[in-house]
C-alpha cells in the first residue's frame, strides 16, 4: 500500500492496489511504500476543457463523431493507414 500526501503537505490518504488518486493543484507528491515494492504512474497536465463523448473503448468530442467512429469500426475503416 502506498500513502499519497495531499498537495501542500496536507492530509495523507492511504490507497491500495489498482487505485486512482486525483490531486488538485500543488507542488509536491510524496509516495511511501514501506517494506513493499511499489509501481505507480504519475501523469500531469493542463486540462484542455474539450467536450467528451465516450462509449466503450472509443472517446470522441461529439456524439456524431462517436457514431461515425463505430460505423468505421464495423466497416473495418476505423484505423487509417498513413
Amino acid at each position: 500500500m502506498g500513502t499519497p500526501a495531499a498537495p501542500g503537505g496536507g492530509a495523507e490518504a492511504e490507497t491500495g492496489n489498482r487505485s486512482l488518486v486525483l490531486f488538485d493543484r500543488g507542488d509536491e507528491v510524496t509516495v511511501q511504500a514501506g517494506d513493499q515494492v511499489i509501481r505507480f504512474l504519475l501523469v500531469s497536465g493542463k486540462p484542455i476543457e474539450d467536450p467528451v463523448a465516450w462509449y466503450g473503448p472509443i472517446v470522441m468530442n461529439t456524439p456524431e463523431q462517436l457514431r461515425q467512429a463505430y460505423e468505421e469500426l464495423q466497416d473495418g475503416t476505423f484505423i487509417k493507414k498513413r
